[in-house]
C-alpha cells in the first residue's frame, strides 16, 4: 500500500470517471448473465435445494427405518435372553430331578442290597446254628454212650438232648 501511495495511486480518492466506467461494466456483466447465465444459475441452484431436500428425505427415512431396525434387534434380543434364562430354569429343574431320582434309586438300592445281606446273615446264622445243634446232639449222644457204655438208640438220645436244648432256649428267652 506505501508503494501504491508512492506511486500516486490513492485508493482513498474517488475518480469519477472510474466510477462510471466501473458501474457500466458491472451493469453490462449483471445483463449478460441474467440474459445468459441466471436461469441457468438459479435452475441448479434449484435442483441442487431438492436434491439436498430428497436427500434429507431419504436420510429421515433410512434413520427411521434403522429406528425400527434397532427396535425390533432389542426386541428379538430381550426374547432370545428370555428364552436362554427358561432353558436354563428348565435344565436346572431337569437336573434337580434327575438328581433326586438317582438319589432315591441309590438309596433304594442300597436298603435292598442290605436287607438281602441280613436275610442271607440270619440264613447263615440260622444254618449254623441248626448245625451246630445237631453236632452237639451228635456229640452228646456219642458222649453219653460211652458214659453209660451202653449202646441206647440214637433217636432216644437224640430227642432227650433236644428237650434239654430247648429248655435251655426257653430259660434264654425269658
Amino acid at each position: 500500500m506505501v508503494l501504491l501511495a508512492a506511486s500516486g495511486f490513492n485508493l482513498l480518492k474517488v475518480n469519477p470517471g472510474l466510477v462510471i466506467w466501473t458501474l457500466a461494466t458491472f451493469s453490462i456483466v449483471v445483463i449478460v448473465l441474467k440474459k445468459f447465465a441466471w436461469d441457468k444459475i438459479l435452475h441448479a441452484l434449484e435442483e441442487r435445494a431438492s436434491g439436498i431436500q430428497d436427500d434429507i428425505g431419504k436420510a429421515e427415512s433410512l434413520r427411521k427405518e434403522a429406528e425400527l431396525s434397532l427396535k425390533e434387534y432389542k426386541d428379538k434380543l430381550h426374547q432370545a435372553t428370555e428364552e436362554a434364562h427358561k432353558i436354563v430354569e428348565e435344565g436346572k429343574r431337569d437336573a434337580l430331578a434327575l438328581r433326586s431320582k438317582l438319589t432315591e434309586e441309590t438309596n433304594q438300592e442300597v436298603k435292598n442290597i442290605k436287607d438281602s445281606a441280613l436275610r442271607e446273615i440270619e440264613l447263615a446264622k440260622s444254618k449254623a446254628l441248626s448245625e451246630m445243634q445237631t453236632q452237639i446232639v451228635e456229640m452228646s449222644v456219642l458222649i453219653a454212650s460211652e458214659i453209660l457204655e451202653k449202646q441206647l438208640k440214637k433217636e432216644d438220645y437224640i430227642s432227650f438232648v433236644e428237650k434239654e436244648i430247648s429248655k435251655l432256649d426257653k430259660l434264654k428267652l425269658k
